[in-house]
């Protein structure tokens, strides 16, 4: 299979069918999609944590977005007009989709092939990856922050109590003020709040 990066030309685009919303296993979320789509919404932070996420049993400070039903759709899917209700702050591995991540780090992916698109003309990956909103280039950096931090400090994690993990989880998902703009920020903030108080568990 091809390694493909930003700057290779692939046939991409989009059908406005329901194959990227259904059956796609655990769409995985950062602190930072969180404050976006309950802006986007208009609703609080803990509404859209109950309503539209769950928690990863293996990975303890990992949350998804729900799905429905038995094709596993996605919970943010509007089946009648065929589109995702947040698509202009959807998560990372949905502006992605249909590529897959080789190396995020180095922008290196390869086609799944999930997407038949014979018809469509060759984009270049970065220009489908931005879109018309330039959610990768916007938020792949402090998406490869959230994803180190969490390989960090999932060894430590075997070590702290379920209330302790419940503290972190607030600190990690909750613990912003969607009506500023300092997002990046807040999270970084609470990503070291975390990390001093893990200290204590080594």
């Amino acid at each position: 299979m091809d390694i493909l990066t930003l700057n290779s030309k692939e046939k991409l685009g989009c059908k406005m069918c329901d194959r990227c919303c259904i059956y796609r296993g655990d769409i995985r979320l950062t602190p930072i999609n969180v404050c976006k789509i309950s802006k986007y919404l208009r609703i609080s932070i803990k509404e859209f944590l109950k309503k539209y996420t769950e928690r990863l049993e293996n990975n303890k400070l990992e949350i998804v977005l729900k799905t429905v039903g038995n094709l596993k759709q996605c919970i943010l899917y509007d089946e009648k007009n065929k589109k995702c209700k947040i698509h202009k702050v959807k998560p990372m591995q949905c502006v992605m989709f249909p590529l897959v991540p080789e190396n995020l780090k180095r922008d290196y992916f390869y086609n799944s092939g999930e997407c038949k698109l014979e018809e469509f003309k060759e984009i270049k990956v970065k220009k489908w990856l931005n879109g018309n909103n330039n959610i990768y280039s916007k938020n792949k950096k402090i998406c490869m922050e959230w994803i180190d931090f969490l390989e960090e400090i999932q060894p430590k994690l075997n070590n702290i109590s379920n209330e302790e993990l419940e503290e972190f989880y607030k600190i990690l998902f909750e613990n912003y003020d969607i009506k500023k703009l300092n997002l990046k920020s807040q999270m970084r903030k609470n990503i070291k709040i975390v990390k001093e108080k893990l200290l204590n568990f080594v």
